[in-house]
């Protein structure tokens, strides 16, 4: 990103990051660990869609539109979607190990992550052209690094990596573990 790019676009995205399964999962379970995840980290968790598709020949489809806000100072947020969708799902009963019955969905599940580190958002610097000026010259000389550097590292490693890895975990695919969890943190 250019400089002069950089006061039009007052916010550093991530590229989406996905997960497809296909097998048997629970979708209550899933749901859940996502609602807590956020709420550990300090997060306002909105479901913003629930979209129910009438069934087809092999099973209903399910779109779950979810946003979590957090502000963590007062001049950037972070912001972070998460769109699952499942396709030809029905219910199963499964003998877990212990030896009870257990309600679970099987079919598809498709689950897209995408994040945003915001600036102003708010929009308290653009009341007047002089404060627009002065939010333009502070994005671009003063926390253009910090944005494009810290924060959205930080967003990056610590949340939506480890969401991903809760729901690979959740899901009990094949790679389960956070691969960055011994990393040492700088900041």
């Amino acid at each position: 990103m250019k400089p002069e790019d950089f006061i039009h676009i007052p916010s550093a995205a991530l590229s989406p990051h996905y997960i497809q399964y296909k097998g048997v999962f629970d979708m209550d379970d899933l749901y859940q660990s996502i609602a807590d995840f956020f709420k550990r980290k300090k997060f306002k968790f909105y479901e913003k869609q629930q979209r129910y598709r009438k069934p087809g020949p092999f099973g209903p489809e399910i779109l779950y539109q979810f946003e979590a806000l957090r502000e963590v100072e007062d001049y950037y947020q972070w912001r972070i979607n998460v769109n699952i969708e499942t396709f030809d799902i029905h219910d199963v009963d499964v003998v877990l190990k212990d030896g009870t019955k257990k309600k679970m969905t099987k079919g598809r599940i498709w689950v897209q992550m995408w994040a945003t580190t915001e600036v102003d958002y708010s929009k308290y610097w653009e009341k007047n052209a002089f404060l627009a000026h002065l939010k333009s010259f502070y994005n671009k000389y003063v926390v253009r690094k910090r944005l494009e550097g810290v924060w959205w590292d930080e967003m990056y490693y610590n949340v939506l990596l480890q969401l991903h890895a809760l729901i690979r975990e959740r899901l009990k695919m094949a790679s389960e573990v956070y691969e960055h969890r011994h990393f040492d943190r700088v900041h």
